[in-house]
């Protein structure tokens, strides 16, 4: 029996609701995006982290009609990940994100989704310190220097850190001291670090780390979307296109999910439901928006039948129409 096991063997990556709500936004996003822009996301190399499940590959071929895909991963089941690819266009790649960045030029429009189920940051607590996770802070600055006007880039993160150093104002200060270089003034000052505004804060580190390395580049990453959820661990997820122009104001109107503001995320926060409470929602969406702000909890009952608070009614609006269903199935 393996001591430890990989993430791929514990998570079975194509059941975390949350997760699965990002990816159909995302696209959704993505389709807009090209018509907004004039791009055809088709032609582009996807480059991603598949694992040994390649739900995201699926989909962006799918949904976005690309062929041409490029899956990494430097774990040592080299065979597995060969076997499971369900397109033969994907090309698998024993290597880690780095090295591929470090070895392969990009020189094809690209689209790339480092997916890392590892912390940006982490916290010992045996020496009191923090530990950056070198490889995603070298990668987005190999990314921040060679990515080409149009390239699509999205990185997801995991922000758990340990609930008691919260608030804790000796961690707050050892913190700001660590990062300063990236950290931007506004943030230096605030009073505590929260699990409100730790999202924040990795996402302006990221955004600075982008900044700092793209000075001499002609093309600069602009900031697209930005999402945190949690299917179990709390993850935050950023993605941008690089261009010599502005070209974020075209897309705010075409979605309320495209977010640019640098300063806040989407929170993707919906209530886990069985298949009869998400049936009984999905037959009423129209009295529950015409409704939404007279219903208290009784009235909630009353309409649906079930027990249900106001704010998980209000985030099931706002996300229902991405909400997935999982159902066991003979194949």
């Amino acid at each position: 029996m393996k001591k430890n096991k990989h993430s791929f063997e514990n998570i079975n990556y194509m059941f975390r609701p949350k997760k699965q709500i990002e990816r159909k936004i995302f696209i959704e996003l993505l389709q807009k995006m090209q018509h907004a822009l004039n791009i055809n996301i088709s032609k582009y190399r996807y480059i991603g982290l598949g694992s040994i499940y390649y739900y995201d590959f699926i989909l962006f071929h799918k949904y976005l009609n690309i062929r041409d895909m490029v899956s990494l991963d430097d774990k040592e089941e080299h065979n597995r990940f060969e076997f499971n690819k369900p397109f033969d266009f994907i090309t698998f790649k024993p290597m880690s994100t780095t090295d591929f960045l470090s070895k392969n030029d990009l020189d094809k429009e690209s689209f790339i989704w480092f997916d890392y189920d590892s912390s940006l940051i982490r916290y010992n607590k045996q020496y009191k310190s923090f530990v950056n996770t070198e490889a995603i802070f070298n990668d987005i600055r190999l990314i921040a220097n060679r990515s080409n006007e149009l390239d699509l880039f999205v990185l997801t993160v995991n922000i758990t850190i340990q609930n008691s150093l919260f608030d804790g104002q000796k961690f707050r200060q050892a913190f700001i001291n660590e990062y300063d270089e990236y950290l931007s003034k506004q943030y230096k000052q605030v009073k505590k670090i929260t699990f409100e505004n730790y999202p924040l804060i990795i996402q302006n580190i990221i955004i600075n780390i982008f900044r700092n390395n793209e000075m001499h580049h002609p093309v600069k990453f602009e900031k697209l979307f930005s999402f945190v959820y949690q299917d179990g661990a709390p993850m935050y997820t950023i993605g941008g296109i690089f261009s010599k122009d502005n070209l974020q104001d075209k897309l705010v109107e075409e979605d309320s999910f495209f977010q640019i503001d640098e300063n806040k995320v989407v929170n993707i926060d919906v209530p886990l439901l069985t298949y009869y409470e998400k049936m009984k929602l999905d037959k009423k969406i129209v009295d529950i928006e015409k409704n939404l702000d007279s219903l208290n909890e009784e009235k909630i009952i009353e309409m649906l039948g079930f027990e249900m608070e106001p704010s998980e009614l209000r985030s099931y609006l706002d996300y229902h129409r991405y909400y997935p269903q999982y159902y066991e199935g003979i194949i």
